[in-house]
């Protein structure tokens, strides 16, 4: 939980003073608020008119998180992804890698049966701020 987070849950909240430290954040800082699950408690504090500052970043998030359910949902649904589910692990991962590299946490998770709503939040994170370099292959 970043600075902003910590203040908010605190109990003397001066919704003025939260609004500026929520200006002074990152793009990168405000959507860790988001991936981790808090800003919604940070929305609350702040002053009425001050609230589409984090709003609209937050629906611009969501929406891009239902998107990636949508393609997760079709995946899943295909009849190939169905066979290699059922069968051994290894195939499925080497399956999941061949063809579904960009979502194989949001798989195997899926694999697992502990896929959350949390995973798909950090999972728009990862795909907006990655620290890896993607090459061509």
């Amino acid at each position: 939980m970043n600075q902003v987070g910590r203040y908010a849950t605190g109990e003397n909240v001066d919704d003025v003073e939260l609004m500026k430290m929520v200006m002074e954040l990152t793009e990168k800082d405000k959507m860790v608020m988001w991936s981790e699950g808090y800003i919604d408690q940070v929305i609350d504090k702040l002053p009425v008119f001050a609230r589409d500052i984090l709003e609209n970043r937050k629906h611009k998030w969501e929406d891009t998180m239902a998107f990636y359910q949508k393609q997760l949902n079709d995946i899943v649904k295909n009849d190939e992804f169905k066979k290699r589910f059922i069968g051994e692990r290894k195939a499925f991962a080497l399956f999941v890698m061949e063809h579904y590299p960009e979502y194989q946490s949001l798989l195997f998770a899926y694999y697992d049966g502990n896929l959350k709503e949390d995973d798909f939040r950090k999972f728009v994170y990862r795909r907006r701020f990655s620290t890896r370099k993607k090459y061509l292959h």
